[in-house]
């Protein structure tokens, strides 16, 4: 497919910007054969994706967020780029038209220096295809990953929305209520994951987007070791660590066992990283926020943050104590399983009074039922049965004595009074 730059007449009006459902591709898309149920990984999207002959494009050799505003008014496949969302170390992000289905989709450009590299292009399909095993409503859904002109690319969800780390530079620290609500349904979210093997890894305030009915929405999911450094970012944009090819975190909030090793991170890694998400709710700072990189990855090791009720003193105790066990250095004195973590903020938002929002996979405890008649008298009938039972079996072993005959002795003295009748008779 050619280049193409769109006029306003070239595509329809944008329509609901928030996008639910499955997408496809025209049927005409030889890079793709589409089906629309996600659920189940016979029905995922089968990409052919050959390396292309040149990847010396127009775009090759800009940065993300350079990379970003170029490709404004251009045109992948069925999808024409309208707006530069944002940019990170792994490449561009773009709200897009599709012109097939006529709806607002957003769009990831893998950067053209990651996307020549063959191994790195295998292992963003592999991630693109992880994250579309999921279907969850706090988890933006992929529809579609391609190449086309040297750029290799993901279709997901548009979300309309603010991420996290904004809504808390713009507003202030989040009400308890808020937070509590926020990651309960993140919680339930990786929950979802981790039921499917899927490791997020960069869970952060900016990949976690609230819609305006207050729904929490996880956006790169199984995407993140991807990123790498060299973006030219803006001076609030987070600072992300990476190794070749892989990324193993962002410093404000990666677990101490994956900073060692990205091989080792894990649900539980996860786990570690939304709790610094919620301290930074809480407080509006991550709990290690000064210093060199070095510094907070030496900090998220060994140093233990701030408390904080000293920087929040309205934070309850039982919230402050989750947020603890959340951040405990060592992996295994967290909780064990995002169900763990669901759990203990579902009874949470109990003690505080929280609304629960509704959870797509964690089941919420059933209202206790009221106890019938016979339960009610359990406490009375309990002793009565145990009288009863103790009554037959003393019947069953214990008998009153009795007059009893010696039947040995009774045919002698048979015999002896038959003696006496005869020397009686005539």
């Amino acid at each position: 497919m050619t280049d193409k730059t769109p006029t306003p007449e070239s595509h329809p009006p944008a329509d609901d910007a928030t996008v639910a459902g499955q997408g496809a591709r025209s049927d005409n898309d030889p890079t793709a054969s589409f089906s629309e149920d996600f659920g189940h990984d016979d029905d995922l999207t089968t990409i052919s994706m050959s390396p292309p002959i040149d990847y010396q494009t127009p775009f090759s050799g800009l940065k993300p967020y350079d990379l970003g505003r170029a490709l404004v008014g251009h045109q992948l496949d069925d999808v024409v780029l309208e707006e530069f969302v944002g940019g990170g170390g792994m490449g561009a992000v773009l709200r897009g038209r599709d012109t097939v289905l006529h709806r607002t989709v957003a769009v990831k450009v893998l950067s053209t220096h990651q996307a020549g590299d063959e191994e790195t292009a295998k292992r963003f399909q592999m991630e693109a295809r992880s994250a579309a095993r999921l279907d969850h409503p706090c988890i933006a859904r992929v529809y579609y990953v391609g190449e086309n002109r040297g750029l290799r690319y993901i279709i997901f969800e548009y979300i309309e929305g603010i991420n996290v780390r904004d809504l808390v530079a713009q507003s202030g620290p989040l009400s308890i209520s808020d937070t509590v609500s926020y990651s309960l349904q993140i919680a339930d979210a990786l929950t979802h994951a981790w039921q499917r093997s899927v490791v997020h890894r960069d869970i952060k305030p900016s990949n976690i987007l609230i819609t305006a009915d207050g729904q929490a929405k996880l956006v790169d999911m199984g995407l993140a070791r991807m990123h790498e450094v060299g973006a030219t970012a803006p001076a609030n944009a987070d600072e992300d660590l990476t190794a070749t090819g892989m990324t193993i975190g962002t410093f404000d909030y990666i677990a101490p066992e994956q900073a060692r090793s990205p091989r080792d991170a894990d649900t539980r890694s996860d786990i570690y990283s939304l709790g610094c998400t919620m301290y930074y709710m809480l407080t509006g700072r991550p709990p290690f926020p000064g210093g060199t990189p070095l510094q907070k990855l030496l900090s998220h090791q060994g140093d233990p943050p701030p408390m904080l009720a000293e920087l929040r003193p309205d934070v309850p105790a039982p919230l402050a104590a989750v947020v603890g066990r959340m951040l405990a250095k060592r992996p295994e004195q967290r909780y064990q399983t995002p169900a763990d973590l669901t759990t203990a903020l579902l009874n949470l938002s109990d003690q505080l009074g929280v609304i629960r929002p509704g959870l797509a996979t964690t089941l919420i405890p059933s209202i206790p039922k009221q106890p019938t008649r016979v339960e009610r008298n359990l406490p009375w009938l309990a002793p009565i049965a145990l009288l009863l039972i103790g009554i037959g079996l003393l019947s069953l072993f214990w008998h009153p004595s009795e007059p009893t005959t010696d039947l040995d002795a009774a045919p002698l003295v048979t015999q002896q009074a038959a003696e006496k009748a005869r020397e009686l008779s005539p």
